[in-house]
């Protein structure tokens, strides 16, 4: 350690790194260990909530929060879907990535300049038993399209395959034949 060393900082992650997190590492903390705390956190405060945990990322990274990218995190609350309560949370709209036509070896050397970030994470909970899904819609590295998965409270992560284009509407849309479907 040199004396100056104190000086260098590491790299800011990006938004899309920050807000992979939030999905798969921030988020199903909540999801499978303090569910009624989220639910609570964004019925109450929906203006509070939507940057809520792009801050807790930017505190686990040990990165001041870019005030510009609260307003692209955005909560919704859907009722009726299958008769269960859902939280939808929408990330910002990432940066592409295409990986498809380059070799394994510039896919390699390119690993840490992309992020297959999430576009939505969604938590459903049927009220009558009481179960709870998690689902992320997220970029895939090839063609620029979008992939499903599902996560459950052991943390496994289960591709489910080709997602919709990335709305709203269409990932709901999306989920729905899952949610009656055992988890992995």
């Amino acid at each position: 350690m040199g004396l100056f060393s104190f000086l260098k900082r590491e790299p800011r992650p990006s938004l899309e790194q920050l807000s992979y997190d939030v999905a798969y590492q921030i988020l199903p903390g909540y999801v499978f260990g303090q569910l009624p705390a989220l639910f609570d956190i964004v019925n109450a405060s929906p203006e509070s909530a939507d940057p809520l945990f792009y801050q807790m990322a930017c505190k686990a990274a040990n990165v001041q929060p870019d005030r510009a990218a609260f307003a692209q995190y955005k909560w919704h609350r859907v009722a009726g879907l299958k008769g269960r309560t859902c939280l939808v949370l929408a990330y910002p709209e990432p940066v592409p990535v295409d990986l498809s036509g380059k070799s394994f070896v510039e896919v390699r050397e390119s690993a840490g300049t992309w992020v297959l970030a999430p576009y939505f994470s969604a938590v459903v909970k049927d009220e009558a038993s009481g179960k709870v899904d998690y689902f992320v819609l997220g970029q895939t590295s090839m063609g620029g399209g979008t992939a499903l998965r599902r996560m459950d409270a052991d943390w496994s992560n289960t591709n489910l395959g080709p997602g919709p284009a990335p709305s709203l509407d269409a990932v709901l849309t999306a989920i729905e034949p899952h949610l009656d479907a055992p988890s992995a």
